[in-house]
């Protein structure tokens, strides 16, 4: 099959006509080795989530990574704290494999509503849980976070997330 160009979504190396991302999965290699948090920022069309894609492939033999997209989930899921709760959780499990069965148990908890207090607070005890029982770091790779980026709920997640 020919390759393309294609200007509508995510690329496909074998399917389109791309870019060497190498250096570029280099200098995000060292940021994540080093701790970092930070975000790739961006108009339509430049590649994001192209290379959140790659990173994902290059970094798996090293970490646990945690590739999420926030177009996932709608509005509802950012209506309160719980309902985003709710939402996260019931993503990072579909789409995670391997995560230890004591914290995938406690995770849906706050899916099923069966937790006592369902708060970001005590999601994140539970992914930092996750992080100190598992044997490789853990990245967490966020797509498409704009459409949620004014809400005062994502804003206490990524609060959240810093710490």
């Amino acid at each position: 099959m020919d390759r393309i160009f294609n200007v509508t979504g995510a690329c496909n190396p074998k399917r389109h006509y791309m870019v060497d991302l190498t250096s570029r999965l280099e200098e995000i290699r060292k940021m994540i080795d080093r701790g970092d948090y930070f975000a790739i920022n961006k108009g339509r069309q430049y590649g994001k989530t192209t290379i959140l894609q790659a990173v994902t492939k290059y970094l798996k033999n090293d970490y646990v990574v945690i590739n999420m997209d926030f177009q996932r989930l709608d509005s509802t899921a950012f209506e309160s704290i719980q309902a985003f709760v709710s939402a996260f959780t019931t993503e990072l499990l579909y789409y995670t494999e391997n995560i230890p069965k004591e914290i995938s148990d406690k995770l849906n908890t706050f899916i099923d509503g069966t937790a006592r207090i369902n708060s970001l607070q005590n999601m994140f005890l539970s992914l930092n849980m996750w992080c100190r029982k598992s044997d490789k770091p853990i990245v967490l790779i966020v797509d498409e976070v704009d459409g949620a980026s004014n809400n005062q709920v994502f804003l206490d997640f990524l609060a959240q997330l810093r710490a």
